[in-house]
């Protein structure tokens, strides 16, 4: 039996509980990488990228999405974008090739395999507007808000949800709205832009946000919420948690309802009451229990994407008590996860502020435990590690507020990236290790190349050092360099497939923000 049919398998007799039924019983599964690799020329030296106007690089790969992106696929035909594109047909594959499956995603449907997900595609709609902004060409926002505008009004639930989100996609080739363990609307690790949704369909959009409140918090007196909409006690993470608070008190700021307010700020106590007070550092998943380390450690999914959160509702709002909670997890993080001695930050901390130490579990759920120092090139998408995204939270909480703290642990994880640079490797001895031996050496992920960018741009603007933005041009050059063909980007160095999972849409925003650095 080949492994996609094993994968497939094991998700007609586990379709539910998968995390842990994956990890600790059918690891096995993907211990080898099943496809050859596919490493295609982009044509284009590390030395001339910067030859060419960044935006043109941007220009180039908008069109060809808008002309060969869209589900052009079976009885219907729509605007969406497709997941996966074939770089070299751009066609969208009836049946992807697994490639990096394993390690990317661990399970197929999160790929959006033969179709489209709208929550995947944000970072790809959001470059989009951004394009029209930068090349005063409209088009571009239109198309994406026609895009947009598909799924909030075609692709719906029963309850008032989106189709979009980890467990969901909509098949292109077959014409349903389909997914995997239980098709569940998740909310994990994405950043909605609510402003220019609202722009597009404000009744959708309210719907939406009104149906998170009814379906993924569990408990409205205490705050406690579920990744997943199925009103069942479950996984009450603080960065899905992020993403409610941030949807809370943008719809209080549309709708002047002070119980939308109440709502962001009744979530946003629910982890703060559960701090270490001595330490102020939290654990990801309070109800989890102190057995599993989610559980009972603080990671980076809580500076990126809680506390980003955090920072949108302040945004919104201006109620001081946002800012504080999201200040108070990143100066402790910053004090407790920083190590002076190697210049880099650790992986997960336990809650009275010291670091685990490693090595990293191979196998069961714990070997998603960041033990350790941070691995900035890994390739997992999910998980608890996310080291670019929380460098650029720090950036941002120091431009809000002007706080030294904050402004010195950015420069910090500056140091440590540029220190990881080029991103050809990554940790061995982990669940990952045949990622780390035939992939990382060909360079990383499309998203984690334009957030690096971004980042560096954007210490440049704040510190006025050009030393920055130098480094935003060497990754630029290498993201290009390496991802770069015949007009389109790919996810990876080792694939023949743009791929939305990948966050292409971050590097073409990245190359945006680098294009406004140099144009200034």
């Amino acid at each position: 039996m080949s492994m996609r049919y094993q994968w497939l398998t094991v998700l007609a007799v586990c379709p539910f509980g998968l995390d842990l039924a994956l990890t600790s019983n059918h690891s096995h599964l993907f211990a080898a990488q099943p496809n050859a690799q596919q490493v295609l020329d982009s044509g284009i030296r590390l030395e001339d990228v910067g030859g060419r106007p960044y935006l043109d690089y941007v220009r180039e790969c908008v069109d060809l999405l808008i002309q060969h992106g869209t589900d052009r696929y079976g009885s219907v035909r729509s605007p969406m974008l497709m997941n996966i594109l074939d770089v070299r047909t751009r066609e969208c594959p009836a049946d992807p090739l697994e490639l990096d499956e394993s390690f990317r995603v661990t399970r197929r449907g999160r790929r959006g395999p033969s179709g489209g997900n709208l929550y995947a595609d944000l970072p790809t709609i959001a470059a989009m507007v951004r394009l029209s902004r930068a090349s005063g060409d409209d088009r571009y926002k239109q198309f994406a808000a026609k895009s947009a505008n598909h799924t909030m009004t075609e692709l719906v639930d029963d309850k008032g949800l989106f189709w979009w989100g980890w467990h969901r996609h909509y098949d292109a080739f077959r014409d349903v709205m389909t997914g995997h363990a239980g098709n569940h609307h998740e909310i994990h690790v994405q950043r909605v832009d609510w402003p220019f949704l609202w722009e597009v369909n404000p009744l959708a959009v309210r719907r939406e946000i009104e149906a998170i409140w009814e379906w993924h918090v569990i408990d409205k007196t205490t705050g406690e919420v579920n990744r997943h909409a199925d009103g069942h006690r479950g996984c009450d993470f603080a960065m899905s948690a992020g993403e409610m608070i941030g949807a809370f008190a943008f719809l209080h700021t549309k709708t002047n309802d002070d119980k939308w307010l109440d709502r962001g700020k009744l979530l946003a106590q629910y982890y703060w009451e559960s701090r270490n007070e001595q330490t102020n550092l939290i654990a990801n998943r309070p109800n989890a229990g102190m057995d599993r380390f989610d559980g009972s450690h603080f990671d980076t999914s809580i500076t990126a994407f809680l506390c980003r959160g955090l920072l949108d509702a302040h945004e919104y709002t201006g109620d001081p008590l946002f800012r504080e909670h999201a200040l108070a997890y990143l100066k402790a993080y910053a004090k407790h996860g920083y190590d002076a001695g190697t210049g880099k930050f650790w992986g997960c901390l336990k809650l009275d502020g010291t670091p685990e130490p490693g090595p990293r579990v191979v196998g069961g759920y714990a070997q998603y435990e960041p033990r350790g120092p941070i691995d900035l090139w890994q390739p997992y998408a999910a998980g608890y590690e996310h080291p670019i995204h929380s460098a650029q939270v720090y950036a941002r909480a120091y431009e809000t507020t002007g706080d030294e703290v904050l402004l010195e642990a950015a420069k910090r994880w500056a140091e440590f990236i540029r220190a990881g640079l080029p991103a050809t490797s990554c940790l061995n001895a982990t669940w990952y290790r045949v990622y780390a031996e035939q992939w990382a050496p060909h360079g990383t992920y499309a998203g984690k190349y334009g957030r690096t960018i971004s980042f560096f741009c954007h210490m440049q603007r704040l510190t006025g050092n050009k030393q920055y933005g130098q480094t935003a041009r060497q990754v630029a050059s290498e993201a290009v360099s390496r991802l770069y063909y015949k007009g389109m980007f790919r996810g990876h160095p080792v694939k023949p497939y743009y791929e939305s999972i990948d966050d292409v849409g971050d590097l073409l925003s990245g190359l945006l923000d680098l294009h406004e650095l140099t144009a200034s």
